[in-house]
């Protein structure tokens, strides 16, 4: 007849699932770091590849700029030669002036404002009832005015109408 296992027996056991699940752990710990390994390789390869190619269109470049200035050299000799005037100097979009680059940049970012700016306009005409943005109802005898002039503020700060309607200026005073 078998009797209950012995408490060694069932200690070898729980020492050797434990052994097991340590084993376990170590080769999935090992895998984790061989794909980490094998990604940064990858990772590297592409960054060397990458800068490789970066070198290549670096010199492609400097070989197109030495013939745009050789190009530009034999037709300024040929003018001399030929006792031309030299054209005007003409504006360059790289390596110009940093004046010039400037100005450029700040125009574009100019236009790029005012047609933003009209763009919010367009849509503020387009509001055919100003109760669907300003809830609360101006009236003399509630004390909401407060609440309908934050309304009011954010309504025409979200069409960027401020300059029209909140100015100290005075408007011209009309025959009227």
């Amino acid at each position: 007849m078998a009797g209950p296992s012995s408490p060694s027996a069932e200690q070898a056991a729980a020492a050797a699932k434990a052994a097991a699940d340590a084993a376990a752990q170590e080769k999935e710990r090992s895998q984790e770091t061989e794909h980490a390994q094998a990604a940064r390789a990858a990772a590297l390869q592409r960054a060397a590849a990458a800068e490789a190619e970066a070198a290549a269109a670096t010199k492609e470049r400097d070989a197109a700029a030495a013939k745009i200035q050789a190009a530009l050299d034999r037709a300024a000799a040929a003018r001399a030669e030929a006792g031309a005037p030299p054209p005007p100097p003409q504006e360059q979009k790289d390596g110009g002036s940093p004046h010039l680059q400037h100005h450029d940049f700040h125009s574009a970012m100019m236009l790029h404002e005012a047609a933003a700016v009209l763009n919010l306009h367009a849509q503020a005409v387009s509001i055919q009832n100003i109760r669907s943005l300003i809830t609360t109802v101006l009236d003399v005898n509630s004390g909401n005015y407060a609440r309908w002039r934050d309304q009011f503020l954010l309504t025409i700060g979200k069409f960027s109408l401020q300059d029209h309607v909140l100015v100290d200026a005075r408007a011209p005073r009309s025959p009227d």
